[in-house]
This record gives C-alpha cells, sequence and structure tokens, in this order.
C-alpha cells in the first residue's frame, strides 16, 4: 500500500474523529442546559446517595461546585430520600485532607448527623469514585447520584462499567443535579468547565477500557488504579 492510500485512510480517521467530537460536544450541552430541576416528591427514595468530589485546594478548601453538591445531597438527606450519604474524593497533596472527609466536616456543620455518612478516600476521578465506592455499600439495590448536569452522564456510565468490572449487583440509578454548570465569580457559567467535560468524556471511555484490558492480562492492583487516576 503506498502513501496516498494510508494518508486518504488517516484523513477519513480524523475527520470522523473530529465529527464524533463535535456530536458528542452538542449532545452534552444540550443535556446540561435540559437537564430539569430536581423535585423532590417526584424522586424515589434510595438506599444510599452517592456525592462525588468535586474541586478541593491544596489547603483543603472546597470549591464553591463542591460545597453546592454537599448542600444538595443534605437537601436529599433530610427529605428523608435516603438514609446514608457517601462522600467521595481523595487528597490533593500527599499528606492533605481528602475531599470526602472534608465534604462530610461541612456536612456535619450543617447538621448532617455523622451516623448518617460514609466517606471513600481515596478516589482521584469520576471512575476511581464508581470503583472504590460500591465496594463500601454492596447490598444497595438503588442509587442517587449527585453532581453537576455537565457531568451525570459521565458519572452514570462510570458506575455501570464499575459494576460491571466488580461482578456487582446492578442497582437503579437516579441522577440529580447540584447545578447545571459551575458558574464563574460573576456569575457565569464556566464555559471551560463544558471544554474539560468534553474531552474528559472520552479520556473516561479510554482509561476505562485500559484497565480492563489490563486487568484482564494479570497487571497488579497498583498498576491499575494508575491508569483511572
Amino acid at each position: 500500500m503506498g502513501i496516498r492510500p494510508i494518508a486518504r485512510i488517516f484523513g477519513q480517521w480524523i475527520k470522523l474523529c473530529i465529527a464524533a467530537y463535535v456530536a458528542m460536544s452538542l449532545a452534552m450541552v444540550c443535556w446540561t442546559f435540559l437537564w430539569p430541576e430536581p423535585e423532590l416528591n417526584k424522586i424515589v427514595p434510595a438506599d444510599a446517595i452517592i456525592c462525588l468530589g468535586g474541586g478541593m485546594d491544596k489547603y483543603g478548601v472546597l470549591a464553591e461546585s463542591t460545597l453546592n453538591r454537599v448542600d444538595r445531597c443534605v437537601e436529599l438527606y433530610r427529605a428523608g430520600l435516603a438514609p446514608v450519604i457517601l462522600f467521595t474524593g481523595g487528597t490533593s497533596t500527599f499528606d492533605g485532607p481528602s475531599a470526602a472527609g472534608q465534604m462530610s466536616r461541612y456536612a456535619i456543620a450543617f447538621g448532617l448527623p455523622a451516623s448518617a455518612i460514609l466517606t471513600e478516600n481515596r478516589a482521584h476521578s469520576t471512575l476511581q469514585n464508581a470503583l472504590f465506592s460500591l465496594p463500601l455499600i454492596p447490598d444497595t439495590a438503588s442509587l442517587i447520584v449527585v453532581t453537576e448536569a455537565f457531568h451525570l452522564p459521565r458519572s452514570w456510565t462510570s458506575i455501570k462499567w464499575a459494576v460491571w468490572e466488580l461482578d456487582a449487583q446492578s442497582p437503579s440509578i437516579a441522577l440529580v443535579m447540584s447545578e447545571k454548570v459551575r458558574r464563574n465569580r460573576d456569575g457565569s457559567f464556566n464555559k471551560t468547565a463544558l471544554f474539560r467535560e468534553s474531552i474528559a468524556i472520552w479520556f473516561n471511555a479510554l482509561r476505562a477500557i485500559a484497565y480492563s484490558a489490563a486487568k484482564q492480562s494479570g497487571w497488579a492492583e497498583h498498576r491499575l488504579e494508575g491508569l483511572l487516576h
């Protein structure tokens, strides 16, 4: 095969990848801004709420978007929609506090009982959120997952992947947004967050495939976890 046929095939693949990226990005924008506001009386009660960790600086200060997630989870708990909240999120520095720990402290400060809290302190990605959280709630038949609207589909697919990877019971999943998308200090939508999510969707899928393939090849657990970091 000559250079030109190879170049033509490569060019077609590039066009296909660009078209897939544009289509997924448009779909992401649509679900972000069309996702309905949660109506508590229409949410089916679940066995547990999972609050996905968001931004946190090196000093352990949670980002406003993360606090909004916690606020929503506490609201759902107080409405009697689940008996327990699982906060998931690791550290931003080697010896610093975990996002899960900081979220739980914030929730307790606002009246959430410590007995209603579980924490997962290792995760540094959405895939790890799912993979490390499910073993902590092994008998759960139903979940409510809370994060921003733009992040909900990736969260759902991550949990479904983790269920398959762990050969666990597949729970029903209700997706509840904390807000549509992160906002800048002036109140405008954070377009950078949307762009990063449009890339993260693809990396999420590639890392999940790589993890599953490496696991089948017999990789050690610490090497596997590095694929999802």
